[in-house]
C-alpha cells in the first residue's frame, strides 16, 4: 500500500525508527476512537429515545 503524508507529517515521521509500526499504532488508536465516538453517539440516542417513550407514557398515563 502506498500513501501520501503531509510534508509536516513526513518531517515528524522522520524521527521514528520504525515508522510502519508507529503508523500501524496510529490507524489502530484513531480506529478505537471513532468507534468509541460512534458507540457514545448511540448510547446517547438510546437515552433520549427512552426519556421520549417514558414522557409519552406519563402523557397517556394523564389523558386517560
Amino acid at each position: 500500500m502506498n500513501i501520501t503524508l503531509p510534508q509536516k507529517v513526513v518531517k515528524k515521521l522522520a524521527k521514528v525508527p520504525n515508522k510502519s509500526e508507529f503508523i500501524a499504532l496510529a490507524v489502530v488508536e484513531r480506529f478505537k476512537s471513532l468507534e468509541k465516538d460512534d458507540f457514545r453517539r448511540r448510547l446517547i440516542e438510546g437515552y433520549k429515545e427512552s426519556a421520549r417513550l417514558r414522557l409519552d407514557e406519563i402523557d397517556a398515563v394523564a389523558d386517560w
